[in-house]
């Protein structure tokens, strides 16, 4: 069996030149798909996480469980974690989303998604570490079962306030998570449309290795 002819002197790995059928690959090819994985991924958990939470989690134990007490003692660990959690999704986006449009993006485009993930951020932050600690506070120091008190008892009408800015934080973090989505959606539709760059084209043959007319 004859070995196959060497590659012609000046082309190949000694001079730095690509040997004929090889392909350079696409510079920065690898870690774009990389930052995609991990944008895609922490946007499920930023919003599939909370509408998980506020439309199953959350109404089944307060239904569940017999009072309103056991059922704030039981939800508010959980909710604190999925706070921490949207708020490593939101931090993670707002990285994806700067390395994703860097090049060839609107300004629009890159200050919304950047600037969403900043809200989405603080918005979970401040349910995390604000408004549940405060509630935790009242329920603590409150004289009795917070189902049993006066409904013009003080704690209750503080813990309801509390309550409705917790929601209000909870919907502008989905609503966030949502609007990410969005922009995701219509950043990849454009990339996907958007014509091939010219460094993308395969490279024309020199004259001098062109064999078409022989």
């Amino acid at each position: 069996m004859s070995r196959p002819p060497p590659a012609p002197k000046g082309i190949g790995w000694r001079t730095g030149l690509p040997a004929p059928g090889f392909r350079f690959p696409v510079p920065g090819a690898g870690l774009l798909a990389a930052t995609l994985i991990v944008h895609i991924a922490a946007l499920a958990l930023a919003l599939g996480a909370p509408v998980f939470f506020g439309g199953v989690v959350a109404p089944s134990v307060f239904r569940v469980l017999p009072t309103r007490d056991l059922a704030a003692e039981l939800v508010s660990p959980i909710l604190s974690k999925a706070c921490l959690l949207a708020e490593a999704s939101f931090g993670a986006l707002l990285a994806t989303s700067w390395l994703l449009t860097r090049r060839d993006t609107p300004r629009t485009t890159r200050v919304l998604m950047t600037r969403i993930s900043v809200v989405g951020f603080f918005a979970a932050l401040a349910i995390r570490q604000l408004i549940l600690p405060a509630m935790d506070k009242i329920r603590l120091d409150a004289p009795g079962l917070i189902d049993s008190l006066p409904a013009a008892d003080p704690s209750r009408l503080i813990l309801s306030r509390y309550h409705r800015l917790a929601t209000g934080f909870f919907a502008a973090e989905i609503f966030a998570a949502f609007v990410m989505l969005v922009l995701t959606a219509r950043l990849l539709a454009a990339r996907r449309a958007a014509p091939p760059s010219p460094a993308a084209a395969r490279p024309a043959v020199p004259k001098l290795l062109d064999l078409s007319d022989t």
